[in-house]
């Protein structure tokens, strides 16, 4: 069963791979969605470079559709930390996003830089700008395509005639901004400003560019007290997020609740014409030195019953104390009661 999941799955590959490089319309690249959004902050937004005031380490694993072996894994690695002298804070993540059992591969390195604006006595803004370099590379050999089979099931061979080559790489920049009080935030964000050419072929190069992606996210955290006592129960946090890249449009909406160090939620997924995608169920532990988060994406499109679903780990490091201008930080800030201040 697996191998003939494995051959389907380098059928398509090469179909959709052919397609993009004869057909006139246009191709059409995305960038892969996580579902823990600000467990890599670089990665949505720049202006998050060295915004919760020490050294952060974050590392983020995402399977996406169990039914299919490798059918979509990524990873990503990121530390920030803020620059007095820069008045600001730096970061730097690496992402590697492999399909169809690695076949095609995205590799990216990104350095930001954000700069940090006191607006009020509780008001602060972060503008950021990102640099990177990707690499997208396609193992050709182990694609399949519908003339490369015959009749009685077997495989002649696989002719890669098409490429002009097998890598591609592109240099990428983004910008953000992001403003935040002691209880709300919210930023926007552009990336792939120029909209580099993906395209493996030299023939119209202009019909495989990355449309630029736009985020829009929001959210609080609000302490909830115990009526009559002044003794916080725990923390909500109501959280929003829009993107647009393309063709493509998703909003995620949800709720965290944190109690000890505990934390749990769900996640909507849709689209903007609010076709549901999927439900998220977030589980997770957090207290100032680390955060370790576990979701699964719970599939109620009309790919439900066929995907397995799909699995997302994070952990977080702070390396450092934080210092006290940063401590009221709503998209970060750690359960106080029990486990103290940072």
């Amino acid at each position: 069963m697996r191998s003939r999941t494995r051959k389907v799955l380098h059928i398509c590959t090469g179909l959709l791979v052919l397609f993009s490089l004869s057909a006139r319309t246009p191709g059409y690249g995305q960038d892969v969605s996580f579902s823990q959004y600000y467990a890599n902050p670089l990665y949505m937004n720049p202006a998050f470079a060295g915004t919760i005031g020490a050294p952060r380490l974050s590392l983020q694993y995402r399977d996406q559709w169990h039914q299919f072996k490798d059918a979509y894994t990524s990873y990503t690695a990121a530390i920030d930390l803020p620059v007095d002298l820069l008045q600001g804070g730096l970061g730097i993540y690496i992402l590697n996003d492999a399909q169809a059992n690695k076949i095609l591969n995205n590799f990216q390195l990104n350095l930001a830089y954000s700069v940090r604006v006191q607006l009020d006595r509780d008001l602060f803004a972060h503008a950021g700008v990102q640099l990177g370099y990707a690499e997208n590379s396609l193992k050709t050999g182990e694609l399949i395509f519908a003339d490369n089979l015959d009749y009685n099931g077997g495989i002649p061979g696989t002719s890669a005639e098409s490429f002009e080559e097998t890598k591609r790489s592109y240099l990428d920049y983004g910008m953000g901004l992001l403003l935040y009080s002691k209880k709300v935030f919210g930023g926007l964000a552009v990336h792939h400003l120029t909209e580099p050419d993906l395209s493996f072929s030299e023939d119209n190069p202009t019909d495989s560019k990355l449309p630029r992606k736009y985020t829009i996210h929001a959210g609080a955290r609000l302490p909830v007290f115990r009526h009559g006592h002044l003794r916080k129960k725990f923390d909500i946090s109501p959280q929003i997020i829009f993107q647009k890249q393309g063709i493509s449009d998703q909003i995620n909406y949800g709720l965290f609740a944190t109690k000890s160090g505990l934390t749990g939620g769900a996640w909507f997924r849709q689209n903007f014409g609010l076709r549901y995608d999927a439900m998220i169920l977030v589980v997770g532990f957090v207290n100032y030195k680390f955060q370790l988060t576990y979701s699964y994406d719970w599939t109620i499109s009309k790919l439900a019953g066929h995907t397995g679903g799909t699995s997302e780990i994070s952990l977080a490091f702070v390396l450092n104390k934080r210092k006290q201008a940063n401590r009221l930080l709503p998209f970060f800030e750690p359960y106080r009661e029990r486990y103290g201040t940072p």
